[in-house]
């Protein structure tokens, strides 16, 4: 048994937090899988990625 078809659910992930958190680091590290200096960000970020995992 198992999914119908091949296709993994859609999921969408909102970050929230206070100031200097680390959100858009969080996001940069997810999206680039690299560590980046960040500035702080003036207004909001907005970022889409594909995220796959390693099923083993």
């Amino acid at each position: 048994m198992g999914l119908k078809g091949s296709k993994l659910p859609e999921a969408r992930v909102l970050l929230l937090g206070l100031d200097g958190a680390g959100k858009s680091t969080l996001l940069y590290k997810l999206k680039y899988n690299e560590r980046f200096q960040t500035v702080p960000t003036v207004g909001f970020n907005v970022e889409m990625f594909d995220a796959k995992s390693d099923s083993r």
